[in-house]
């Protein structure tokens, strides 16, 4: 298998050596205690000014590699549809609320390694690839269906899947790429694109909470799914140099089983879920973010 970067066409944009130590420390404070660091503890660490922090961590957000406190969510009670333990302490504003995909404070979706407690995840996407960033360990993340709050489980190693209970369970993605940053009253809002992704016990547990939500926009997957399409992407995320990718032949060979292409009568159909992504790069450039994005041959 080639390494990582091993096939890079053409990078759109790339991170500065700083933006890349920032990551780093935001990462090894994550894994070590859990949480990421303030911003204060950012600028003493690495001897940075306030203005060069926030200019590599407005990068980062707009890689989609971590998202900032904002005054939408400054003082939510539930998360993801989930009221949050009442020893949660949500980031002040302009710190850090994810590091993908790792939220910064308490919540249902919790992460174990090996047994061992004291990470939480951000979003029901990217847990099925959260083990990339514990090499080697066995990962399972335990949360909750969002109608029966029943459990539901993931199991993975080395961003692998190894398994998920149970077996019925599905993935709901809430929003499509074309509304991450439009939508109105979150216009630029990058912890946003989460707020709806649920876990549902079954998909017919999910098809009759679709019954009493008409205007639900996102979609359901199978973890298999996610998994396939997660790892196609995120390939290599837990590197301090890591930047999102398109693989082009991978997603060409592994269309039908990421749910990129879905077969109807037969037919294969691509799904529009995803081509809205073109409107999303349209917003990143609205909002003046840069894309940072590597286009790969495989």
């Amino acid at each position: 298998m080639a390494k990582y970067g091993d096939t890079v066409l053409f990078h759109v944009s790339k991170y500065t050596d700083t933006a890349k130590r920032i990551k780093r420390l935001i990462y090894e404070y994550v894994l070590e205690t859990g949480f990421a660091p303030k911003v204060e503890q950012i600028k003493q660490e690495l001897n940075l000014t306030e203005e060069t922090v926030r200019e590599s961590l407005r990068d980062l957000e707009g890689g989609i590699i971590i998202a900032m406190q904002n005054k939408q969510h400054l003082h939510i009670k539930e998360f993801m549809g989930q009221k949050l333990p009442e020893d949660a302490i949500l980031p002040d504003l302009g710190e850090i609320f994810y590091a993908r995909p790792f939220a910064n404070f308490k919540n249902h979706h919790k992460i174990f390694v090996e047994g061992e407690q004291k990470w939480f995840g951000e979003c029901p996407v990217e847990a099925v690839t959260v083990s990339y960033f514990f090499p080697g360990k066995e990962v399972a993340l335990q949360s909750m269906c969002h109608e029966t709050h029943e459990t539901i489980e993931i199991i993975g190693k080395d961003g692998q899947l190894l398994d998920y209970k149970p077996k019925t369970f599905r993935i709901y993605w809430g929003r499509p790429f074309g509304q991450w940053l439009s939508a109105k009253g979150y216009e630029g809002d990058f912890i946003f694109p989460c707020d709806s992704n649920y876990f549902f016990h079954s998909e017919e547990i999910y098809r009759d909470w679709r019954k009493r939500n008409t205007d639900a926009a996102g979609q359901i997957f199978t973890p298999i799914e996610l998994n396939h399409l997660l790892r196609i992407f995120n390939y290599g995320h837990e590197r301090f140099d890591f930047q999102y990718h398109v693989p082009l032949l991978k997603i060409l060979l592994a269309s039908v089983s990421t749910g990129i292409i879905r077969w109807k009568m037969l037919i294969p159909i691509p799904n529009i879920f995803f081509l809205s992504i073109v409107k999303l790069l349209r917003d990143v450039h609205k909002f003046k973010y840069k894309l940072f994005l590597d286009i790969k041959a495989w």
